[in-house]
C-alpha cells in the first residue's frame, strides 16, 4: 500500500491512449518485471458515466501498483460502463477484488469479478489429414503474434477402421497469445470469425481460460475464497476502508441490568467533508446474543440504505433479536432537545449523553482521537481511560481493547483497527444545556425531529455459535465479562498498534 501523495504521483504518471473504442491508462513498464498474467486482472461493471478517472486511479494505486486500466468507450467517447484493471501482483488483485465490492461511486456500488483471461483462440473444423507440424507453421504465419500452439494427435478410437495417414490431428487446435489485446486484435481480423485454410473454413472462437498455478506465493489459490459471507463487523470496517471514511467509533453508554437495557451508539464520519452520522440504540438485551455485532449491523443497514454515510442521525429501539424500531431521524444537532421524546425511552438521559459525547468526538481530528485512544492503554490501572482536549464532562471515556470481541481478521491483511469506548457516566451533568456546535450532516434547517417509525429486521443475532455479549459497563470492564475468552487479559497491554484508514489500507 502506498500513501495518498505517492498514489497520486503513480496515477498521474501513467500514459493515456484512446484507441479502438477504449481509453487505456498504462501499461506501466517496470524494469526486470514480468508482464502480469490474467490472474492479476479484474473486470469491473456498473461504472457510472460521471466517473472521475484520475481519482479512481489514485484509489486503485492505494490498493497496489496498477499495470493497466482499460475503460471501454462508445462512439461518442463516453464510458460504456465497464473496464478492466490489471495489477502487478495477484495478491493486489485479490485485495482490489475485495475492496471494490464496498466502494461507492456517485452513490452506486460497482460489480467486480476476476477477468476471464481471454488470450486463447479455439480453432475447429480443421481437416484431419494435416500434420500437426504443418498446422503450427501455417497458423504462425497467419497469426504473427502467436505465443503458444496446442494440437493433439488422434485417439486410438479415431484410428480404428481408418488409415493412420488420413487422421493426423483431432480436428481442433488452440492458439495462445501473450495477452488479451493481441488475441483480440487477431480475432478482429477474422470476418465472420472464420479463416479459410486447406480448402476448409476453420471456425475461430474464444477458448475457455486455462487454469494456471499462481506464481505469487502470497496470493490465495482461488478468487472464490474472497466471496465468503462477512459478518457485519467486518463489513462495516470494509465500507469505511473502501470509501476512505474514518475508523467507526463504537461507544457504550448507560446500562440498566434490572431492566435488561443497554445503550450504545456508533459514529460514522467522512474525514474530508467532516459530515458525520450518529446511530444511537436502546437495546433490550433479554434475547440478544452480541450487542456489539448488533450495533455494526444497524450501521451497515443505514450505509447500504443511503449508499453513503447516512445523511441523518438515528435513534433506534432494539426490542428483540429479530427486529428493531427506527424511532427518530435527526437532521440537526439540536433537534433532539427541541422534540418531546422523554416518554419514548426508559432513559432519555442516556441517549442525550451518547449524542453529545459522539458530537465531541466528531469535532476532533480523527488521527488525534486514535492516538489518544492508543495512548490510554499505557497505564497500570485496571481500566484504561482517556479524556478529549475539551473540559466537557462528557468527553471522558474508558478505552476498550480494539479486539475485545476477538473478531476475525479481515482478508488480505487489511487494516482492521477499531475504536471501542465506554462513556464515563457523570450523574451531575445537565445535558439539556450541552448542545455542541458541529457541522450538521444535512443542510436542511429543520426545527423538529422527523418522526418516522419503521421496523428493521435483524439477522446478526441468529448466527450459530455467536459469542455472547449483553452488557458493556464499568462492572463488565473490571471483571472482563465483556471480553471474549481468547482476549481475556489480566492487565492492559504495553501498547496498541494501529493506523487510521487514511494512513494505511493494510496492517
Amino acid at each position: 500500500m502506498v500513501g495518498g501523495s505517492v498514489a497520486y504521483k503513480a496515477a498521474t504518471s501513467m500514459p493515456i491512449i484512446l484507441e479502438n473504442g477504449r481509453k487505456v491508462f498504462g501499461p506501466q513498464r517496470i524494469p526486470n518485471a514480468a508482464i502480469p498474467t490474467h490472474r492479476c486482472e479484474l473486470y469491473v461493471a456498473r461504472i457510472p458515466p460521471q466517473l472521475d478517472e484520475l481519482s479512481f486511479l489514485v484509489w486503485l494505486h492505494r490498493i497496489g501498483q496498477v499495470y493497466e486500466f482499460r475503460l471501454m468507450m462508445n462512439s461518442c467517447s463516453s464510458s460504456r460502463g465497464f473496464a478492466y484493471i490489471r495489477f502487478m501482483k495477484e495478491r493486489e488483485a485479490l485485495a482490489g477484488l475485495e475492496m471494490l465490492k464496498y466502494l461507492y461511486i456517485s452513490g452506486e456500488r460497482l460489480q467486480v469479478s476476476p477477468s476471464e483471461g481471454k488470450n486463447r483462440l479455439f480453432l475447429s473444423s480443421i481437416p484431419r489429414n494435416i500434420p500437426i507440424s504443418l498446422l503450427e507453421e501455417s497458423l504462425k504465419l497467419y497469426f504473427p503474434k502467436m505465443h503458444r500452439f496446442a494440437a493433439y494427435r488422434p485417439m486410438k478410437e479415431e484410428l480404428q477402421g481408418k488409415g493412420q495417414e488420413e487422421v493426423l490431428n483431432r480436428g481442433f487446435a488452440f492458439v495462445e497469445f501473450a495477452n488479451h489485446e493481441d488475441a483480440l486484435e487477431a480475432k478482429k481480423r477474422l470476418t465472420p470469425c472464420r479463416v479459410r485454410m486447406w480448402g476448409a473454413d476453420l471456425k475461430v472462437q474464444w477458448a475457455k481460460p486455462r487454469e494456471e498455478k499462481s506464481r505469487d506465493p502470497m496470493a490465495y489459490r482461488d478468487f472464490s475464497t474472497n466471496d465468503k459471507i462477512k459478518d457485519d463487523c467486518s463489513r462495516l470496517r470494509l465500507y469505511c476502508l473502501a470509501n476512505n471514511w474514518c475508523i467507526p467509533v463504537i461507544l457504550y453508554g448507560r446500562s440498566f441490568r434490572s431492566r435488561n437495557l443497554q445503550y450504545g451508539a456508533i459514529l460514522l464520519k467522512n474525514i474530508f467533508s467532516g459530515l458525520h452520522s450518529i446511530i444511537i440504540v436502546e437495546i433490550n438485551v433479554t434475547s440478544m446474543s452480541d450487542i456489539h455485532l448488533l450495533l455494526c449491523e444497524l450501521a451497515v443497514e443505514m450505509i447500504e440504505r443511503h449508499s453513503a454515510i447516512p445523511p441523518y442521525s438515528y435513534i433506534i429501539r432494539a426490542s428483540s433479536n429479530t427486529k428493531a424500531e427506527l424511532v427518530y431521524l435527526l437532521q440537526q444537532s439540536d433537534d433532539l432537545y427541541r422534540a418531546n421524546l422523554e416518554a419514548e425511552f426508559y432513559s432519555f438521559t442516556a441517549i442525550r449523553e451518547l449524542l453529545i459525547a459522539l458530537q465531541l468526538v466528531a469535532a476532533h481530528n480523527s488521527k488525534i482521537v486514535l492516538n489518544m485512544y492508543k495512548r490510554a492503554f499505557l497505564t497500570h490501572n485496571p481500566v484504561a481511560t482517556f479524556c478529549l482536549g475539551s473540559n466537557h464532562p462528557l468527553g471522558q471515556f474508558y478505552a476498550i481493547l480494539p479486539k475485545f470481541r476477538n473478531n476475525p481478521k479481515l482478508d488480505n491483511d487489511f487494516n482492521d483497527m477499531e475504536i471501542n469506548l465506554l462513556l464515563k457516566v457523570q450523574e451531575d451533568v445537565n445535558t439539556t444545556d450541552s448542545v455542541i456546535e458541529t457541522k450538521t450532516i444535512n443542510e436542511i434547517s429543520a426545527k423538529q425531529a422527523i418522526f418516522k417509525t419503521e421496523i428493521l429486521f435483524l439477522k446478526s443475532q441468529k448466527i450459530p455459535k455467536i459469542k455472547r455479549l449483553r452488557y458493556v459497563d464499568i462492572e463488565a470492564l473490571i471483571s472482563k465479562e465483556c471480553y471474549d475468552t481468547q482476549q481475556y487479559i489480566n492487565s492492559n497491554p504495553v501498547w496498541i498498534a494501529g493506523q487510521t484508514y487514511q494512513d494505511a489500507i493494510y496492517n
